[in-house]
Formats: structure tokens, sequence, C-alpha cells
């Protein structure tokens, strides 16, 4: 009896270290700095999403989490320095892996704009990857974007050799992107 109550008493005693760390922890959330640029752990919210964001000087680094409406997981990424950096991981209503996106860098690749016809060379490239809802690949390859835009945007435009693949993850067709 009295090993049961010890327990009541620790479990008691951390349940209000908990509740105090929380406490301490809420305060610290959407600070802004002595310039007044964003700093530390931000939360924006819409009706129709919740994104958890870190700063550091104003600027975007670490961990990026965005939620539905339902509170599930939609987005999961990383800034460093104020880029997309790491492995981007896109999910589906159901939690599944929708696509992702990866090798973030300076694009030097030339193309031709479609409109006009000219030669301009994006900002970014990644590689991107699409899944089918049974997590086999759906297509692959090389995605480039401009600034102000994002390599899931419809802006993006798909450059190099990609690779499409069938629902038992069987190459089905390539096709070269120039």
């Amino acid at each position: 009896m009295k090993a049961k109550k010890f327990i009541m008493i620790i479990i008691c005693l951390s349940l209000n270290t908990c509740m105090f760390a929380q406490k301490e922890y809420t305060e610290k959330i959407n600070r802004l700095g002595s310039r007044g640029q964003k700093e530390g752990f931000w939360i924006d919210s819409t009706k129709h999403r919740v994104q958890e964001t870190y700063y550091r000087d104003g600027v975007l680094s670490s961990i990026f989490k965005e939620y539905n409406q339902n509170g599930r997981l939609v987005i999961l990424g990383e800034y460093k320095n104020g880029q997309k950096g790491g492995t981007w991981f896109y999910f589906g209503n159901t939690g599944h892996l929708i696509m992702a996106f990866k090798d973030f860098a300076k694009n030097t690749y030339t193309i031709n704009n479609e409109r006009d016809g000219k030669k301009y060379i994006p900002d970014y490239k990644c590689y991107s990857l699409s899944y089918y809802p049974n997590g086999n690949i759906k297509d692959e390859g090389i995605l480039l974007w401009s600034e102000g835009e994002s390599p899931e945007s419809d802006f993006s435009v798909e450059y190099g050799e990609w690779k499409y693949y069938d629902n038992t993850g069987k190459l089905t067709k390539t096709k070269l992107f120039k």
C-alpha cells in the first residue's frame, strides 16, 4: 500500500512539473526578437491548416510541419537558412505518402520558356518522387522552379530523364525533358 502511495505522489509531482513546463513552453510561441524579427517556435493557423515553424534571427531554420483541418500531418520538411533542405514529405488525408522532394540546390540548367521560346535558368532544382497509395513509386526525376514558387507548384518544370512506373513498381516508360 505504501508503494502505491509513493508511486501516486511521484506521478502527481511529475504531472505538476509537466504542466508547469508546458506553460513555460507555450509562453515562448510566436516570439519576436529584439529587432522585431520572428524568433524560435511559431504556430500559424487558418481554417484549413496549421503550420509549425522555427525561426533564427527572422529566417526559417529547422523543422517545418503542416497539419490539415483534421489535425493530420500533411507536410514535413526542413529549412536551412530560409531555403528548403533535406527531404520534404507530403502526405494524403489518410496518412499515406504522396510525394517527396530531396537534393535541393541552386539550379544551373537552361530550359526553353514554352510561352515565348526564350531560354532561361530557373532558380532552384530538386529530385522529386511521387507515390501510389500502396507505397510504390509512381514517377521520379528533377524539378526546376523559380524564386517565389516551390517544387510542388504548377509552375515547376520537369527536367532531364523522368521515370514512370505502374502501381506494382514496374518501369513503364522514361521521358527526356530539356
